[in-house]
């Protein structure tokens, strides 16, 4: 005869696995819920972006240049500094965000990406990925205007 202990042991165990095995990523925009930060790659530089309103920088991973080059992440204490620079620089001048455009991924970037998120409706955690790309507003690289519309799948042009 097993012990109660014992049970509530197991049980507890099995709660556990099953919390591990889950997704801990967030949406990718879509809906779909699938994307995994954890196997995602970190924003190593910028990449410039086409979408229908403009052309855009955005933090990118330049050993994918091709069009899933921007579906990269970034998170607190992480990131290339010129990838951080171009997401304060975006989250300033573009998303009404105040934060300090250094180059560190700290606390304050974190809120501040945090901020956009919960304006837009998406898992507000701070951290920089694919849905946050999706509902910011970028710097174009033309008249200084903002650029919106950019996805991950967006045309990679630099």
């Amino acid at each position: 005869m097993a012990s109660k202990a014992g049970g509530i042991a197991v049980l507890v165990l099995f709660g556990l696995a099953a919390i591990g095995s889950a997704d801990s990523g967030c949406d990718n925009g879509n809906g779909d819920g699938d994307f995994d930060f954890d196997s995602a790659s970190t924003c190593d530089d910028v990449v410039v972006v086409e979408t229908a309103s403009g052309n855009a920088q955005v933090p990118g991973d330049t050993s994918l240049i091709g069009d899933d080059s921007a579906s990269c992440v970034m998170r607190e204490g992480g990131g290339d500094e010129q990838a951080v620079v171009v997401l304060q620089t975006a989250l300033v001048r573009c998303n009404g965000q105040s934060v300090g455009v250094d180059g560190d991924y700290g606390a304050d970037t974190s809120r501040a990406v945090m901020n956009v998120q919960q304006q837009h409706g998406i898992t507000a955690d701070g951290a920089y990925g694919p849905a946050t790309l999706e509902v910011m507003g970028w710097p174009g690289t033309g008249a200084g205007g903002c650029v919106t519309g950019v996805s991950a799948g967006s045309t990679v042009i630099e």
